[in-house]
């Protein structure tokens, strides 16, 4: 099993297609290559056919997807708002590897698990790895996400919305290196490589966990039995003057996954963002469905909190032998969070190693919660490869 991973800033599309290739050759023998995946900038959407052929010629039994993107995650490199390339190259042997693309119509007429295991190719039993990228205008993700957790149960799913297009059919998506503007691709992966996810959504909380009392649909009536608004005014005053005034700003609800837990820590909480609230009554509107009976606590974010829970929750997988990872970030970190560049790759490196890595700047990340996955956003979604002899960290 061995990992490749590279990543361009070339404008040209030749000398693009060299740099992307010339790191690869030199990991991995091009003809043991199985799987590759690719994201690109709007820059080279007229040369795709061209690049696609030259990868293909390169890697003639690899099984090749991506999407195009607004910016790129390579090697040690994050690359915005410039022309960019990045390819992650895999030879995995006996590792099973399908190749999917679903349309909206197709998941629409998939009535039950056996529909959505003919369309991906596997089975539950076989305790699927997904990587998914889709176009946004044309498939309701969502829906997808949720169809998928119903039909494989427990299967993580990685990847992320395409977000180089702005409008329907703009966005590019790659199947076995077949090029379509809609739907969701992606591959399935059984058998021999163990997979760790992280899913870093860059918040911090505040205050203590509550149970939510009183609900409907997304609104949150009542939590410990109290109007959510006063609650939430006990929690913003005993707060230092500068965590209050960053709750001001950029103040989020986390709700608890697994209720079963005897305690909560990072990674345990779904965040949503807090779209309103109602003097009159004292309740909370959030982003999503809230739940009576369900734990909840108030999280705060900024460039500090993100680079601590990332740091937080990629620490248990330091001292493991990662071969590659997948780095999906949300299209406003990087340098919308940070000062510079590289912040997200830079860090997964220093703690897990120069592991080969690719990914891309996306409009919606996937990745699971407590065993569930979801789509999110302004988080850092990654998957760390491994052997599946090795002792595996907790996710």
């Amino acid at each position: 099993m061995r990992f490749a991973s590279s990543i361009t800033g070339a404008a040209s599309v030749e000398q693009a297609v060299a740099e992307l290739l010339r790191p690869i050759d030199a990991q991995v023998t091009p003809g043991m290559v199985d799987l590759a995946m690719l994201f690109w900038t709007k820059h080279f959407e007229d040369d795709l056919a061209l690049v696609i052929d030259r990868l293909t010629a390169s890697f003639p039994r690899a099984v090749l997807t991506g999407c195009s993107t607004e910016g790129t995650i390579g090697a040690d490199r994050e690359l915005e708002r410039v022309p960019s390339m990045s390819l992650l190259a895999a030879s995995l042997p006996d590792v099973g590897i399908r190749s999917f693309h679903i349309d909206q119509n197709q998941m629409e007429a998939a009535k039950g698990p056996l529909d959505w295991e003919r369309l991906v190719a596997v089975s539950s039993e076989g305790k699927p790895t997904f990587i998914a990228f889709g176009d946004p205008f044309s498939v309701d993700i969502h829906e997808f996400v949720e169809l998928m957790n119903q039909a494989f149960p427990g299967a993580p799913l990685v990847g992320g919305v395409a977000s180089s297009g702005r409008s329907p059919g703009e966005n590019r998506l790659i199947a076995d290196g077949v090029v379509y503007s809609e739907g969701m691709v992606g591959v399935a992966l059984t058998g021999p490589l163990a997979v760790s996810t992280v899913v870093s959504q860059g918040c911090r909380p505040i205050g203590r966990p509550f149970l939510i009392t009183k609900a409907d649909r997304n609104f949150i009536r009542e939590i410990g039995g109290r109007p959510a608004l006063e609650q939430l005014h006990e929690v913003l005053v005993s707060l230092s003057p500068e965590d209050e005034q960053l709750a001001r700003q950029a103040l989020f609800l986390g709700r608890v996954i697994d209720e079963y837990k005897d305690s909560f820590v990072r990674g345990d909480f779904l965040i949503h963002n807090i779209i309103g609230a109602d003097r009159k009554s004292g309740a909370i509107a959030i982003a999503g469905l809230a739940r009576t009976g369900s734990t909840v606590q108030f999280h705060v974010r900024d460039a500090a909190s993100a680079d601590e829970d990332l740091r937080a929750l990629l620490a248990p997988h330091a001292a493991s032998d990662v071969r590659g990872a997948m780095l999906f970030g949300c299209n406003g970190r990087g340098t919308h969070m940070w000062p510079t560049a590289g912040h997200d790759v830079g860090v997964l490196r220093e703690l897990v190693g120069n592991v080969p890595v690719a990914g891309f700047f996306c409009g919606g990340e996937f990745g699971p919660i407590g065993g569930r996955n979801f789509v999110h956003g302004f988080t850092a979604s990654i998957a760390l490869f491994r052997a599946p002899s090795q002792e595996m960290p907790a996710d």
